[in-house]
């Protein structure tokens, strides 16, 4: 994305400054989708071709956000020990290079300075709290009158500190609220959202909104032509609207008709309709995404962020007219410009304090205050000033990430010293393929606790079947791939033949049941209708909300049981294979199943990009996942990221139907991989709020691999309950001394309930993703932060196989980290705040109300426990692979080079680590550390609600790696 919006930008150099300004709208503005389909990408994905700092900090520019947590955010973790005071002035020095060293004054090295800047309140703005606290005699400064007092008068004799003016005051409106007066947005923008959310409506509303399939400008323009009133801050524009619509006046036309009427002429258009466009940012991104992505707008719609803004400007020049006429200021943006507030004196209580701490600091007495000469004093107030709040969130940005990086590295190594796994020569007796998501980390530590018998495997959960599907109930095909991914062929899920008279009879309750749902909402929207229903149905209506609210598992249950009654679900199989290439929807279409050397090749490269090409056990379970929970807009946030926010049922069924074909398994053999006639594939979905797990297809299951699955199962439900129990430890509201049993009981309850705003915390934890063979990590404890993608190095030439893996897994896992990692540092901007005053509007977004921007990223509840850092990508390859796999692939070369992600690359052979940094790969030496072990991960886990460091659990360790002298018991 951020490859095509800088293309954007270059075609648009030469182009006039509007359409350099819409251009750079397309790719600043967010790029979520309708939140039907919830897909994790990098916020600044437009920023992206900038090295990580440079970018994030100039897209928080462009967004007034924060790029980073704030200094007090980062002092807290500071104090508490999550950052190492060492790390902080390790980067200080990293940062400031040789210049570290130099002196500012006497007795105060650079060095220094930016060190008391960063790691203590020094530089507080706040004057208001310092004077009270000095007045109360409860600051620093009281234990030192004699030295504060020099303080004060040094600084008030000069020279002062001159901070930069950081004010946003690029359009009219800024101008106007910085001189105090009415803030012109607040009427536009009701008028947009009202007039934005009934256009791009995809079905809550009764009726569709009129005209718009002639565009937004002329459906608008068209309503005020029929009659619509002006709203009263932008009296006027209802004249205007006419006369646009009367004149078939282009939105290009009327976007410079406005600019210059505003007094917005030459290099002022481009920064001033930017900043517009960027004013109101959840719609104008929607309009931005719709028009770029059409398959995703409202039937009928045509949908133009040129449009969008053209509407704007027509209601903002009315009500900035209005504003500056009542306010006595002229409306021309030049004038009104240079009529912009000075900003007010910096107070000298806050200059006499940062001179205290650092006096203080560097045991200077009162007498070598006042005997500072003015030069000495201007040079620390400029160092000061060069010490920017930015700089110092980049550096504990920095020292944040280089803390947890040790501790993991460091662990990491301690367990790949242990020794090496000895070749067992008994057959595994059950063989597991997760996701690589961080979630399925803790269930597949529980299944290999249970047997070292127990193998488990990740890889992107789409399981290399990139497919549009359309499930039983489905109207259209949805794409189950990641979104750099197009679909070549469709997936049909369909009734077996003997299941056919179950089916329609299903189809028709269903059918009924829906569309009396559906009469019944358009009713309950009319005066009489609503009184009605709300007399007849309105008390069985609340009982059923108290029962789903004060029993949510047990109503849900019987919910589901009502309808298997009424409307069972039929057997069914999916058209995952083509005898020949007729099978089609249309002429042009897409084939509907994989054709037999299709299917060949993506059962071969899966599992080698496993390196599961031997010791194949009876029963191979491919689990996708995806969540389950109620009254949650952002339910597919949750769902599997490599499958494009779906569920990966689908793909994990498709994956072992074609596995289980003799014909594709003889070709597969063909290719060097011989799959046992006694081992079989089962699909399933494995639900990672509920921790259920459903299993596909078992009514094919050979009867002589019956006692094969029902070990494979029995281990499962062990381990989902563990897994549950692992999860539990995070919510607030549950036990720490819960069973496995309750647990489960537990998060089945939070993914039924109609009030919980916390059914799970979906990637909140992700850190880290380790590529490499899981005797690198199993029986480590990563506390749920690890993406675990298998790769053995061994099997693979010319690091194809390691291309393949990193072109889906680094956008996938970046994409979520970043996501999560700006929603976390900025949760109003680039988040959308809590969710509990969340609205639903027009099946496209959420609001917070009735009424206001759309809010777009993820909610305060999915990131508040998160720890905003750039993903640690640990590859167990050489340098000289990895850079050899970024030299073939621009994405992954674009977030390595520019450090959007933290990469790792541990030598196959040796272990040896190198970390890439500043342009190049650098040797990093792990420490000698004992890790704490544990018999069960339970012992570690239950201890504490925190983020844990790792540890070892003996039970999922291979039998040679278990000796008791090796680490220490925790």
């Amino acid at each position: 994305m951020s490859a095509s919006a800088q293309h954007g930008a270059d075609d648009a150099h030469e182009a006039d400054p509007v359409s350099r300004a819409l251009s750079a709208a397309h790719g600043i503005l967010p790029d979520q989708g309708p939140i039907g389909v919830f897909i994790h990408h990098n916020t600044l994905h437009a920023f992206q071709h900038l090295p990580f700092h440079e970018g994030v900090q100039a897209g928080a520019a462009a967004l007034g956000a924060r790029p980073y947590l704030s200094l007090p955010e980062f002092r807290a973790a500071l104090a508490v020990g999550r950052v190492a005071e060492s790390d902080v002035r390790h980067e200080i020095g990293r940062f400031l290079m040789a210049s570290a060293d130099g002196m500012v004054m006497p007795g105060l090295s650079r060095g220094e300075l930016w060190a008391q800047l960063t790691l203590t309140d020094a530089d507080s703005d706040e004057a208001a709290a310092l004077e009270y606290l000095v007045r109360s005699g409860a600051a620093r400064s009281c234990d030192e009158p004699a030295l504060w007092a020099a303080c004060l008068e040094r600084v008030s004799g000069g020279p002062r500190r001159s901070p930069p003016d950081t004010r946003r005051l690029q359009r009219h409106r800024d101008v106007l609220v910085a001189h105090g007066h009415v803030d012109t947005d607040v009427a536009v923008h009701g008028e947009l959202i009202r007039l934005s959310s009934g256009f791009l409506d995809q079905g809550q509303a009764q009726v569709s909104a009129p005209y718009r399939e002639k565009g937004f400008l002329r459906a608008v323009s068209e309503g005020y032509a029929l009659g619509a009133s002006a709203p009263r801050a932008c009296r006027g524009v209802d004249v205007d609207m006419r006369a646009v619509f009367a004149a078939h006046e282009t939105p290009r036309a009327v976007i410079e008709r406005m600019l210059s009427a505003l007094g917005v002429e030459g290099d002022a258009v481009e920064p001033f309709l930017l900043a517009t466009a960027l004013a109101l940012p959840g719609w104008t991104g929607m309009f931005a995404r719709l028009q770029r992505h059409p398959e995703e707008q409202a039937e009928g719609a045509a949908v133009s962020l040129e449009e969008f803004l053209a509407v704007r400007l027509l209601l903002e020049h009315r009500a900035v007219l209005r504003a500056c006429a009542t306010a006595g200021l002229p409306p021309e943006w030049p004038a009104l410009q240079r009529l912009a507030p000075p900003l007010p004196a910096r107070a000298v209580v806050l200059d006499a304090w940062l001179l205290f701490t650092l006096c203080s600091a560097t045991h200077r007495d009162a007498d070598a205050v006042r005997a500072l000469r003015d030069d000495t004093l201007a040079t620390l107030w400029e160092e000061c000033l060069a010490c920017t709040d930015l700089a110092r969130r980049q550096i504990f940005q920095e020292a944040y990430e280089r803390s947890y990086r040790t501790v993991i590295l460091d662990a990491v190594a301690a367990r790949r010293a242990l020794p090496a796994e000895t070749p067992s020569a008994d057959r595994p007796r059950g063989q597991f393929v997760f996701c690589i998501d961080e979630r399925e980390e803790s269930i597949r530590r529980a299944l290999e606790e249970q047997h070292p018998g127990y193998i488990t495997f990740g890889t992107a959960g789409f399981f290399g079947v990139a497919i549009d599907y359309m499930g039983l109930d489905d109207h259209d095909v949805a794409a189950h791939c990641p979104v750099v991914v197009t679909p070549a062929h469709e997936v049909h899920e369909q009734p077996v033949y003997t299941a056919l008279g179950t089916h329609q009879v299903r189809q028709r309750v269903r059918d009924r049941w829906l569309g009396w749902e559906r009469r019944a909402a358009n009713a309950s929207r009319t005066l009489s209708g609503g009184a009605g229903l709300s007399f007849l149905l309105g008390p069985l209506s609340g009982l059923k909300t108290l029962v789903r609210v004060a029993a949510p598992r047990t109503s849900l249950q019987w919910g589901q049981r009502l309808m298997s009654r009424l409307a069972p679900l039929p057997t069914t199989r999916l058209s995952a294979f083509r005898v020949d290439d007729s099978a089609r929807i249309v002429d042009g279409g897409k084939p509907i199943g994989f054709s037999l050397d299709e299917s060949i090749d993506r059962v071969t490269a899966v599992l080698t990009n496993l390196g599961l090409v031997r010791d194949f056990a009876p029963i191979i379970v491919f689990l996708g996942h995806g969540s389950t929970s109620l009254n949650n807009p952002h339910e597919s946030a949750h769902d599997c990221g490599a499958c494009g926010g779906r569920r990966g049922g689908a793909n994990a069924r498709v994956f072992a139907d074609m596995a289980n074909r003799p014909d594709v398994r003889e070709g597969v053999r063909r290719r060097g991989i011989h799959i046992p006639t006694d081992t079989w594939f089962v699909g399933a979905l494995h639900d990672t709020a509920s921790d259920s797990v459903r299993y596909y297809d078992l009514e094919t299951l050979p009867p002589t691999l019956v006692s094969a699955f029902e070990e494979v199962f029995g281990a499962l439900e062990i381990a989902r309950r563990e897994d549950a129990l692992e999860r539990s430890r995070r919510f607030d509201d549950a036990p720490l001394d819960l069973t496995p049993d309750a647990a489960l009981l537990h998060v089945e309850a939070r993914s039924s309930h109609l009030a919980q705003p916390r059914p799970e915390y979906g990637h909140c934890t992700n850190a880290i993703c380790i590529v490499g063979r899981r005797s690198l990590t199993r029986g480590l404890h990563l506390d749920r932060r690890a993406f675990l993608v298998s790769y053995d190095p061994n099997v693979d030439e010319n690091d194809k196989v390691l291309e393949r893996i990193l072109a889906a897994v680094g956008p996938v896992g970046a994409g979520i980290s970043l996501e999560y990692y700006f929603s976390s540092v900025d949760n109003e901007t680039f988040g959308c705040g809590t969710k509990l005053p969340h609205n639903v509007t027009g099946l496209i977004g959420v609001m917070n109300g009735h009424q206001s921007d759309l809010r777009t990223g993820l909610p305060r509840q999915m990131v508040e426990i998160h720890e905003p850092m750039r993903l640690l990508l640990i590859v167990d390859a050489t340098p000289e692979s990895l850079l050899t796999v970024a030299s073939r692939q621009a994405e992954v070369a674009e977030l390595v080079t520019k450090q959007w992600i933290q990469l790792v690359a541990m030598h196959p052979e040796t272990g040896a680590m190198s970390l890439f940094q500043d342009g190049g790969f650098v040797p990093y030496h792990p420490q000698p550390m004992l890790l704490p072990v544990v018999e069960r991960s339970p012992e570690w886990h239950q201890q504490s609600r925190a983020h844990l460091p790792p540890a070892l659990v003996r039970s999922a360790l291979p039998l040679s790696a278990v000796g008791p002298r090796l680490h220490q018991s925790a």
